[in-house]
């Protein structure tokens, strides 16, 4: 398969909005012109909006009230986030150089912190919405198919979950492709890698954790 590597200078755009379809351009202006407390700042605010998915997705704020699930994500949520970034930006770093990446660590912060705007656009929607509403936020759509209430909803949220995640993954593969500056396609391989890696070793934690317990009865 033939690289490609896209080459640009810098240019000036506005990041929270470049990020979409420009993710390069962004990367680049965020790594070449901003500070690291600007990426710090993307990172934590990301961490409420990636918060509060998961605590959808979990079920975790169920039965909490406004001002807990509020308190609760601004508080953990930037700090998740921090951490978070910080471990994936190692990562990134480290199997990037496999092939012949050239990021630092702090590039590649930043170019995490860019990959992660997608996030803080839904912060502020979440956020009310957990907060204001919280039992339609936490409902289970799949407890109400049977009933033939709950498709509707499932099929929204199914569908925008579903398009964001895609669109996440080419966000982050194209920012993690300019901070080491080789092609979209590596920065894919980049973030593919570990994740695979990491599933396997949960898969075979779980399975020897099944047996130990199996062969303890």
């Amino acid at each position: 398969m033939i690289d490609i590597t896209e080459k640009h200078g810098t240019e000036r755009v506005n990041p929270f909005t470049a990020v979409w379809l420009q993710t390069r351009k962004a990367a680049r202006f965020v790594i070449e012109e901003k500070s690291t407390g600007f990426a710090i700042m993307l990172i934590m605010l990301s961490g409420i909006g990636s918060g509060l998915m998961g605590m959808q997705s979990s079920g975790g704020g169920a039965g909490m009230a406004g001002w807990q699930i509020f308190l609760l994500t601004i508080i953990l949520g930037p700090v998740v986030g921090f951490a978070s970034a910080a471990f994936l930006s190692a990562l990134y770093l480290l199997v990037g150089k496999l092939f012949n990446g050239t990021a630092t660590y702090i590039e590649m912060f930043k170019a995490v912190a860019v990959s992660m705007i997608p996030y803080v656009w839904i912060a502020p929607i979440l956020l009310a919405w957990a907060t204001l509403a919280p039992a339609t936020y936490f409902a289970d759509p799949l407890a109400e198919t049977s009933t033939g209430e709950g498709w509707g909803t499932l099929i929204v949220l199914g569908t925008l979950s579903f398009i964001l995640s895609i669109w996440g993954i080419i966000i982050q593969s194209k920012a993690i492709g300019e901070a080491h500056r080789f092609s979209s396609w590596k920065g894919f391989a980049t973030v593919l890698i570990p994740a695979i890696v990491i599933g396997v070793v949960i898969v075979v934690v779980i399975i020897l954790f099944v047996m130990l317990f199996a062969a303890a009865l």
